[in-house]
């Protein structure tokens, strides 16, 4: 699976400022590493993601 960076906002990323996954540099969660213990961003929790990237093309990444 290619890696991905997702958020639970339809922009910007209010939901994951605050939530204990480790960010990517566009500031959303880095869908593999996601905390076992957020209630957001883990597969398990079942939440609706309602933007992501692949990582490689991250927008936050250094040009």
């Amino acid at each position: 699976m290619k890696p991905t960076h997702i958020g639970r906002s339809w922009t910007g990323h209010r939901i994951e400022d605050t939530c204990p996954c480790p960010k990517a540099p566009c500031g959303l969660v880095i869908a593999e590493t996601a905390d076992p213990t957020c209630s957001e961003h883990p597969w398990v929790a079942c939440k609706s993601m309602r933007q992501s990237h692949p990582a490689d093309q991250c927008p936050g990444a250094a040009a």
